[in-house]
């Protein structure tokens, strides 16, 4: 298993504009009949993001019609994001990067980190066609060595969760898309004891970044 460090539109409104036409010594008012002014709106960019049960992601993605390539992983959710899912406080998300082989398999990724002080840190990492360096872009599932996979129904195209054997808790929840994948890993402290499931927790995450992407 992978250790986590690694190499409204606008809306324009006309108002009415209404003619009074005052005579002398007569009290008819009368309207000049002519039509309203019309305008077209402007082409606007978009947010992809819309609520979830975490809220809305804090990044700051914004899109245009046509645009495929990813964003940065810490455009993508911000420190609130995962604060909600792990019910923690943690730092600023630091960018980073670094390459991945699996198997036949090698790639890129686009990283975000952040960390909770002596408990935890998580990582963002996304991966699309043009990251891959060795073979075809694809969504491997994760190699179990040490570890544990297993798949995580209805997130995603799939998804797995690739949790290593022994202590102190390592994971990775792995969520495949049509266009890009991405990982998000989780690295407790040794020895620490923290509440709720990481799984579930990872989970809510992912379901943010999915929200993100679009």
């Amino acid at each position: 298993m992978r250790r986590i460090s690694r190499l409204a539109p606008a809306l324009f409104v006309t108002p009415l504009v209404i003619v009074v036409a005052a005579l002398a010594g007569c009290g008819d008012n009368s309207d000049d009949g002519s039509a309203p002014p019309t305008s077209s709106a402007p082409s606007v960019v978009v947010s992809t993001q819309t609520p979830t049960d975490l809220g809305t992601p804090t990044g700051g993605i914004t899109t245009t019609e046509g645009s495929t390539a990813l964003p940065s992983a810490c455009e993508v959710i911000g420190a609130a994001d995962v604060a909600a899912a792990f019910a923690v406080p943690f730092g600023p998300g630091q960018p980073g990067g670094g390459g991945v082989a699996e198997g036949d398999l090698a790639w890129q990724s686009d990283n975000c980190d952040w960390e909770a002080e002596d408990l935890l840190e998580v990582q963002l990492a996304l991966v699309g066609p043009d990251d891959f360096t060795e073979g075809d872009f694809t969504c491997p599932e994760p190699t179990a060595i040490a570890s544990t996979v297993e798949p995580v129904p209805g997130l995603g195209d799939a998804a797995y969760w690739d949790r290593d054997d022994s202590p102190p808790l390592e994971a990775t929840l792995r969520v495949c898309r049509a266009d890009s994948f991405f990982d998000i890993d989780l690295e407790y402290e040794d020895g620490v004891d923290f509440e709720g499931d990481p799984q579930q927790q990872a989970i809510a995450l992912a379901g943010l970044v999915l929200v993100a992407l679009g």
